[in-house]
Parts: structure tokens; sequence; C-alpha cells
């Protein structure tokens, strides 16, 4: 099986049960968003380009799904955030348990801003600040809680993978 069928699969996957159940389970306005700590993922195994690749797909499928707010703009988010998390490939020990959880925290953070600077660009205006901080450490929270998994699941499928080559 190519990687890129393997992982389009498993983004198709995620991102129908995201928008099928876990965007409408929120807890403080947060709702859990499994595509952003793939794409930190990726990019903290794979590297900057698949991480930038992963996180404008999984934005991309995302906007499609959700049909709320303007196409593109969580494609843009996580392509900047799988990006960077893909700069520090080989500068990090990957075997720590903690570290896709810190990574999926502060790319979870990034995102939010950026779609905070974006929606003010535009001018769909943002809810108050207090609220929307609260918001984003709820959302990185959510996301860093579930990244452990994801990053294992990636790497199990790169294992199997590798093995088949």
């Amino acid at each position: 099986m190519s990687r890129a069928l393997a992982y389009t699969g498993v983004l198709v996957v995620v991102a129908l049960v995201q928008a099928a159940w876990l965007a409408r389970v929120q807890v403080w306005g947060a709702a859990l968003d499994p595509l952003l700590p793939f794409a930190v993922g990726m990019g903290i195994l794979r590297g900057a380009e698949s991480g930038a690749v992963v996180g404008v797909a999984a934005g991309l499928l995302q906007d499609l799904l959700s049909g709320g707010g303007p196409l593109g703009v969580n494609g843009l988010s996580k392509l900047v955030v799988g990006f960077a998390s893909g700069l520090f490939e080989r500068s990090i020990y990957i075997e720590n348990p903690l570290l896709p959880a810190i990574a999926t925290f502060v790319g979870t953070l990034l995102g939010e801003v950026l779609l905070v600077i974006v929606a003010l660009i535009v001018g769909l205006g943002v809810p108050s600040w207090s609220g929307l901080v609260a918001k984003m450490i709820v959302q990185a929270i959510l996301n860093s809680a579930i990244a452990p998994l994801l990053f294992r699941g990636i790497r199990a499928i790169e294992t199997r993978l590798q093995r088949e080559h």
C-alpha cells in the first residue's frame, strides 16, 4: 500500500468522525479537533513538507465538511501548524511520550491565533477576548489529550509501511 493512499484514508476517516460527532461535543466553546494533532504528528515524524501537505488537506476537508466560514481558513491555519511542527523533525527526541502533547498544545494555540487574525482581516469579528483565550486554552488541552494516541497511530502506520518495502 502506498504511503499517500494510507494517509489519505486515515485523514478522511478522522475528518468524517470530527465533522459528524466531535464538532458537536463542546467544552466551554471548544471542540476536539483531531485533524490538528494529526498534522502536528506528521510534521514531527515526516518533516515540514509532509506536515504542511497533511495540514492543508486536513483543513480543507474540515472546511468542506463543516460548511461554515470561508473555505480555506482551516486549511491555511493547519498548513502553517503542520509546517512549523516539521521544522523540529530532526532536532527533537521523538521517543518522549510528552512531545506530541506539548507540540500539539503549542500548535493549537498557533492555529487558533491564525484563525482569529484571518477573522479580523476578513471582518468576521471575534467574541470577547477573555472568552476567546479561555476557548483557545481548552481547545489546546483537548487536542493535547489525544495527541499521543494519534502520534502512536502514525508511527504504527510508518512501521508497517517500512516493513512492506
